[in-house]
């Protein structure tokens, strides 16, 4: 479930809210509620991937309340999040008060589903100027609406309208961050956050989204500071304890890492999202077993529409085959590529080939990689994947010529992503001299990579000083000591 999901069905009013009911539903008894109340219940049962309690719950909702819109919106956004767009048409036409504000921008949300952007806002534009009303939280709600189906430049003119016509809401300002920061304009988007801090410290949203920020620009540190801010009055705070527990993934910090994503669990419940991201950090440390549970669990409680569940199953995929489970590997890939239709056919080949290389069947995989590489529309990534490929399967000679291949190919300035995994490479096959003169500039190419690839090697020691340590252990003497 998406944050704001998560913090509304979180919410204590909510929690006893649903205790009510599922007492009531337990003890055989129809608990009598209002309609958004019975509305808000089958939500929760959607997003959790609960189909027939939601049903229950929102027919329910009609008996009792059989003229209210509130069950009326949910059908049709049922059929719609299910991809049943005639069906959501049918059901919409159904609704007597097209005129209702809710109705309005469910209308609105239909035209976005079908990519029709500025129909919906000249939709919400005619109904704007009908009502005199919360006009502010009607343009707060018609921002979050274009951010919600990526349609960011209506979004704009949405978030401008509302600074223009109320100057002094904190809300605009944080919607207007969350658009620039969707937009890419992250140094504009932080500005606005940073205005917003200094009139309002404690802003766990605005510390949320800066640190958000921060991990685009790959500022790990300054991100970990921004959440320790929101942990400092909310400890238990998910979205910043899920932000800094991938911060510290990427500063190489996975032990750290995967006790956090196992206390946001504890703490918050089962999760899709956080199992696939502990997996990942179990990856990292060559727990393979723990990361397979972890991937077999964020199945059982994910579903098929999850935002992620592509990528669990390719990880699973992935993991498995690290395990020489090669036909539960294939399973989980097959999985995969029947949920993203095909669009990700080019990586599913470079996955069944990495498969193949990891258990022994060279030849197969050299299949793969080659409709891998013809499928790609991007040569250059697709062929530095494969070598990387050759590497973690430990054919080092194999992926050193591949990646050599790219430099040669393509030039220095343009391929030097490859220049770690060469360091690597050299590295693991005992050849002193290229594994200096790589190992040299790979910081300044990726830190993250070479830290990742060198950390095990040299713990405790900055990737700007693998280079002098790794020299002293070939020569006996830092490079600058002399012979």
């Amino acid at each position: 479930m998406n944050e704001d999901d998560w913090k509304y069905f979180h919410d204590p009013e909510f929690q006893a809210l649903l205790t009510q009911y599922e007492d009531a539903c337990d003890d055989g008894r129809e608990p009598y509620m209002d309609a958004d109340e019975l509305t808000d219940i089958a939500e929760y049962y959607m997003v959790i991937h609960e189909d027939e309690k939601a049903s229950q719950a929102i027919s329910l909702a009609r008996k009792l309340h059989p003229e209210s819109v509130d069950p009326q919106v949910f059908l049709v956004r049922q059929q719609m999040f299910q991809g049943n767009m005639d069906e959501a048409y049918r059901l919409f036409e159904d609704i007597p008060d097209k005129e209702d504000q809710e109705v309005r921008f469910l209308q609105a949300e239909l035209l976005l589903r079908e990519q029709r952007g500025k129909e919906a806002s000249r939709l919400l534009d005619e109904t704007y100027n009908g009502i005199s009303e919360d006009r502010a939280g009607f343009l707060q709600d018609a921002i979050g609406l274009f951010l919600d189906y990526a349609q960011w430049e209506e979004g704009k003119v949405w978030a401008d309208r509302l600074r223009r016509e109320f100057p002094g809401n904190a809300r605009g300002r944080y919607l207007m961050a969350d658009v620039l920061f969707s937009m890419g304009e992250n140094a504009k988007a932080a500005d606005e956050l940073n205005q917003l801090l200094d009139r309002d410290p404690y802003n766990a949203d605005a510390w949320n989204m800066l640190a958000e920020i921060q991990v685009a620009q790959e500022q790990y540190r300054d991100a970990i500071e921004s959440t320790e801010y929101v942990l400092a009055v909310q400890d238990n705070n998910r979205q910043a304890m899920l932000t800094k527990a991938n911060c510290l993934c990427h500063l190489n910090e996975m032990s750290q890492a995967h006790e956090l994503y196992q206390r946001i669990l504890q703490e918050s419940g089962p999760d899709d999202v956080v199992y696939y991201y502990d997996a990942l950090s179990l990856i990292n440390m060559e727990r393979l077993e723990e990361a397979s549970e972890a991937l077999k669990r964020a199945n059982e409680v994910g579903h098929e529409m999850s935002q992620e569940q592509v990528h669990i199953y390719l990880q699973q995929s992935y993991v498995e085959s690290k395990l020489h489970h090669v036909k539960e590997a294939i399973e989980a890939l097959d999985k995969a590529t029947a949920i993203a239709n095909d669009e990700i056919s080019f990586e599913s080949e470079l996955v069944l080939g990495q498969i193949y290389l990891e258990n022994g069947r060279m030849k197969d995989a050299q299949k793969h990689f080659e409709k891998a590489l013809d499928a790609s529309e991007d040569k250059q990534n697709t062929m530095m994947l494969i070598g990387i490929a050759y590497g973690e399967a430990e054919y080092y000679a194999e992926c050193a010529k591949i990646l050599q291949t790219l430099l040669r190919l393509y030039g220095h300035d343009e391929a030097r992503a490859v220049i770690p995994y060469l360091a690597f490479c050299y590295y693991n096959m005992d050849d002193p001299e290229n594994y200096l003169h790589y190992l040299k500039e790979a910081p300044s190419v990726s830190r993250e990579t070479t830290a990742h690839l060198f950390n095990a090697i040299f713990p405790n020691i900055a990737p700007e000083d693998y280079y002098f340590y790794a020299f002293k252990d070939i020569y006996g003497r830092f490079p600058e000591e002399g012979e």
